[in-house]
């Protein structure tokens, strides 16, 4: 599928309201208006000065549409690196959209509201101390999530002091 494709509707809604159609670094369609030039996939400097580039807007359109994969904090790369080798997997409950780190892994209990397994090891994982982590990590994801898998995302810089 192309991005032109995935974006259609976005695309469509800005250009029928008569305004220019913008790309995040991010790869989110946005009105131009919306965003600073330097944000926009379409943003191009060189001899001529500062400037759209058309072409750009013309060969992301027809590029194939690539799912962005998930990142971590290095916040929260530093709470894996933290945790017990024994601790294996996370999940969210549905009750209270709590975190919970899980030696065994962990099988959805809808009745509940929560994932269970057959020994009580697992922990809550405080926002009062950790604050709100893992914000993709959902209750309707189909799996717990892998710590292993988790250690082996890409970090991003999100700005904020390690403190």
């Amino acid at each position: 599928m192309k991005n032109r494709e995935k974006f259609a509707k976005e695309i469509l809604d800005i250009a029928c309201k008569g305004n220019i159609i913008a790309v995040t670094k991010d790869n989110k369609v946005v009105c131009c208006d919306d965003i600073k030039c330097g944000q926009c996939l379409f943003y191009k400097t060189d001899d001529y000065g500062s400037h759209c580039d058309d072409e750009a807007l013309m060969r992301w359109a027809e590029s194939e549409y690539v799912e962005k994969k998930h990142t971590i904090t290095l916040r929260e790369k530093n709470f894996l690196d933290a945790l017990l080798p024994n601790c294996k997997y996370i999940a969210r409950d549905n009750i209270n959209n709590n975190l919970y780190i899980y030696y065994n892994k962990p099988r959805r209990n809808s009745m509940k509201g929560s994932w269970i397994t057959d020994n009580s090891n697992c922990f809550y994982v405080s926002r009062d101390m950790y604050g709100n982590i893992f914000d993709f990590i959902k209750w309707e994801d189909e799996e717990p999530w892998s710590i292993e898998d988790l250690k082996n995302l890409e970090v991003r810089d999100d700005g904020k002091s390690n403190g």
